[in-house]
């Protein structure tokens, strides 16, 4: 939020100040690329070199590569649909939220991977529409404790990533499962998150802060229960809590199934 106000007032202060003219927003986009580069290429050369090299820009409320589809098309409840899709992205040190549209996301017509590549850990928190939470440290297995390279979120539930990093950001994909569909997908921030499920009303407040928590911090008063207030989490054979319940892996099965 500091450095966004920052880079805000440096692009208003890069305006020709010998008109009189307040600056349009495509010559404000314009100057904060050029100073976030340029933070960049001062406090983490490597990752701005990855970025280019992933075609990576921020653009439509996210910094994202080019989209990729497969040229193979399948019937997918009644419409042919391409059969996946894929987009590069990152999530910054001490990032919560997806997009600027809102932080977290429903995607109502296709199964989402989450395939990490490189850089810091974060964690995928999905909640059903039952209200079942769980969560998934996504990383690299060698520098993060039970942490996963791929986290599948299904269709249906609400997702959002939360950087556990303070240094490094983290470069992954989001692979969709038939092709991502733009119709399907909903955003909702965490005021709207906390109205539909509020007895994770807390979690939801930690989300608006700024700063990471760090691994060490989480516990499981956000999701030892769903939101009908039945102990609904366990423990995967890492003895990390993952928060899967009963509930949810029966929740799994059925969607295979269909």
């Amino acid at each position: 939020m500091k450095l966004t106000a920052l880079l805000l007032a440096c692009a208003l202060s890069a305006a020709d100040a010998e008109q009189d003219q307040v600056p349009n927003p495509q010559q404000i986009s314009v100057a904060l690329g050029h100073l976030y580069r340029r933070f960049l290429h001062t406090v983490d050369p490597h990752q701005l070199e990855l970025q280019d090299a992933l075609d990576m820009h921020y653009s439509n409320g996210m910094m994202a590569g080019p989209p990729h589809s497969s040229t193979v098309k399948v019937m997918f409840e009644g419409e042919e649909r391409d059969t996946f899709s894929y987009i590069t992205s990152l999530v910054n040190p001490g990032q919560k939220s997806i997009s600027d549209d809102g932080p977290w996301v429903k995607q109502d017509a296709c199964d989402i991977l989450i395939t990490h590549h490189h850089g810091g850990p974060m964690k995928i928190h999905m909640i059903t529409p039952t209200g079942i939470h769980k969560e998934v440290i996504v990383g690299d297995p060698l520098d993060e404790k039970d942490a996963k390279l791929i986290a599948l979120v299904p269709k249906g539930v609400y997702f959002i990533p939360e950087s556990l990093s303070e240094e490094r950001a983290n470069f992954h994909s989001y692979i969709s499962v038939p092709a991502w569909k733009q119709s399907g997908s909903q955003h909702f921030n965490n005021h709207d998150m906390e109205e539909k499920f509020p007895d994770f009303a807390e979690m939801f407040h930690d989300l608006e802060k700024p700063g990471v928590r760090h691994r060490h911090e989480h516990d499981d008063r956000h999701s030892a229960r769903d939101s009908h207030g039945h102990d609904d989490h366990g423990h995967d054979d890492h003895g990390h809590d993952d928060h899967r319940g009963g509930r949810w892996k029966q929740m799994m099965r059925s969607h295979r199934h269909h």
